[in-house]
């Protein structure tokens, strides 16, 4: 009974995911490689925007499953699906011939597809599509997206960390603190001191130590408006724009309930 109600749970959240996003397919067509890759290709409507969504399976990848939304770019021998990886174009599956692809997974040798009547009539394009709509809710393709921003990283960590040994000196808490990196979009790393939106959490909880009881771990991540949630022993702090300036007052209010 309890394997089935969470089954229908999961069927129910993934519908509310695509319909959010409203992706309609045109069509699908799957290819198979040689040593048991899938390379799905669900074309959207309408057909004049050039989109896809790509599902590669069975690479050995750690993007095995990833469902991506690429644009199609004629060329001439073909066409060229294009994603968007560490925050520039990357082609992830290139057409050779009618019916044959070469796949490019990031940090992965490339490896050849050849259409799949038999796998293309046994393929569903609404679950490729609801694999797109929870990756996308989840923040994988978002996190596959996104620019690297090693430098900056590094130092809002090095940061962070100094703040982490005074608040554990004044609570006599062992919790750890960490960034939901993939939460902070590149336009957010260009333009907005990450620390400095994310720090109060850390200064107000140190004002308040009595607000870390039986927590364990402190989260900053990036929405559109300030929240604090926890989960189970987790403190989750959303941060915004604007979190330096009005996260304290905030957290103030919040931490003190």
């Amino acid at each position: 009974m309890a394997r089935k109600l969470a089954m229908v749970l999961t069927l129910l959240l993934s519908a509310g995911a695509v319909a959010a996003e409203s992706l309609d397919a045109l069509s699908l067509k799957v290819y198979r490689g040689k040593d048991g890759q899938t390379l799905e290709v669900v074309a959207l409507a309408p057909r004049e925007s050039s989109e896809a969504v790509l599902q590669v399976r069975g690479a050995d990848s750690e993007h095995d499953g990833l469902a991506v939304r690429c644009k199609a770019r004629g060329t001439r021998g073909g066409v060229d699906y294009v994603a968007r990886h560490r925050g520039a174009d990357w082609v992830l599956a290139s057409e050779r011939e009618s019916g044959v692809y070469d796949v490019f997974l990031p940090g992965k040798p490339a490896f050849r597809v050849r259409f799949n009547p038999e796998a293309t009539e046994r393929a569903s394009a609404s679950e490729v599509l609801t694999a797109h709509s929870l990756q996308r809710e989840s923040g994988r393709i978002a996190a596959f997206e996104k620019k690297a921003w090693p430098h900056l990283e590094k130092k809002y960590t090095a940061r962070a960390a100094e703040a982490l040994t005074a608040l554990r000196g004044a609570c006599g808490t062992t919790a750890t603190f960490t960034f939901d990196w993939k939460t902070f979009s590149d336009e957010v790393m260009a333009d907005v001191d990450v620390w400095a939106a994310c720090a109060p959490l850390l200064t107000q909880a140190r004002a308040r130590c009595a607000a870390l009881k039986d927590v364990t771990a402190l989260t900053c991540r990036f929405g559109p408006a300030l929240a604090l949630d926890r989960s189970g022993s987790t403190l989750v702090f959303t941060t915004h724009r604007e979190g330096a300036a009005d996260g304290a007052a905030f957290l103030g209010r919040s931490l003190g309930r």
